[in-house]
């Protein structure tokens, strides 16, 4: 059926502008609420009506979604970085990653948690109770010189505490001075209980650290790893670690006889994780975040538009 033009135009009008109901408009301008139907879709069809989505994250969801498809990602959620500093920036991955979760999060879960000072905003940003049946699982030994609220196990009892759970703890340093040392510790009996949940994690939540002229991992930074042990992963080409494990650009696991001291969930168990949510961002950590993606160490992202700019020129 064909509509006359300026009714067409009033009818838009009364919809799009004045915001009435087309019941409303049945009524005012006597005609069916079947009829101011079509007539707006006639509208719609005739150019009378354009709608225009304005999506001032365009850019940023186009990043998302090249990270996905290039990476083989479940989800990327990138940040936009308009000059925030470092806390800013971990501060609103936090927040992102903490909206995630509690979209995914659901009863029976078992939720495996490293340390670091990203993961510690998501923690921040998480609400104080989350009705939700789960059991929360720390899978990287502790770090010293750390401040009280970055630490793993406290990490691991804030977010238990959300849930009203008692967490499973490792109550043993991240590497120790030998791998006989490591054999000794994780024949404990706490710890071996820790550890049984390992091959049940279905959501893991992890910070990458970085080696790099910018930046080091705070494995290093805190005394964990010495400087023979640094000059050694350097001269291997280590890009960065994740979940206690340094690695190469390729996700490679280098050099075993550190690897062998650490305190920390087997590449094995990690690999078998459906959700691998790793949090980092900022270009200096660009090169750390692809060894764990090509390693498959993560298969969720959390970053921000320099780091993935980075990324996707890197692959290239």
């Amino acid at each position: 059926m064909a509509y006359d033009f300026k009714l067409m135009v009033k009818v838009a009008t009364l919809y799009y502008k004045d915001g009435l109901t087309q019941d409303e408009i049945s009524k005012k301008i006597k005609v069916s609420k079947y009829q101011v139907n079509r007539i707006l879709k006639r509208a719609l069809e005739a150019g009378i009506v354009q709608i225009t989505i304005n999506d001032s994250m365009s850019g940023i969801s186009d990043l998302e979604e090249k990270l996905e498809k290039t990476f083989n990602l479940k989800r990327a959620i990138v940040i936009d970085n308009l000059g925030l500093s470092d806390k800013e920036l971990k501060v609103k991955m936090g927040q992102a990653a903490a909206r995630y979760l509690m979209e995914i999060i659901k009863n029976h879960d078992v939720i495996g948690i490293a340390w670091g000072t990203t993961v510690n905003e998501v923690i921040n940003h998480l609400p104080n109770k989350i009705n939700k049946d789960v059991e929360v699982v720390q899978v990287t030994g502790g770090i010293h010189q750390l401040a009280l609220n970055l630490n793993c196990q406290d990490i691991a009892r804030r977010l238990a505490d959300k849930f009203d759970k008692e967490p499973h703890l490792i109550y043993a340093p991240a590497i120790v001075d030998s791998k006989n040392l490591r054999d000794l510790l994780l024949r404990e009996q706490s710890i071996r209980d820790t550890f049984k949940y390992f091959k049940s994690i279905s959501i893991a939540l992890v910070g990458i650290g970085a080696i790099s002229k910018k930046m080091t991992s705070s494995l290093v930074e805190t005394g964990s790893i010495n400087e023979n042990e640094l000059k050694k992963l350097k001269n291997q080409y280590a890009v960065g670690d994740i979940f206690s494990h340094f690695i190469d650009i390729n996700g490679k696991i280098i050099d075993k006889s550190i690897d062998n001291k650490m305190i920390t969930i087997s590449t094995d168990d990690i690999l078998r994780i459906p959700y691998l949510i790793g949090v980092a961002g900022g270009e200096s950590k660009a090169e750390a975040i692809m060894g764990a993606i090509r390693g498959k160490y993560i298969n969720i992202l959390i970053t921000d538009n320099k780091a993935a700019c980075k990324l996707l020129k890197m692959n290239f």
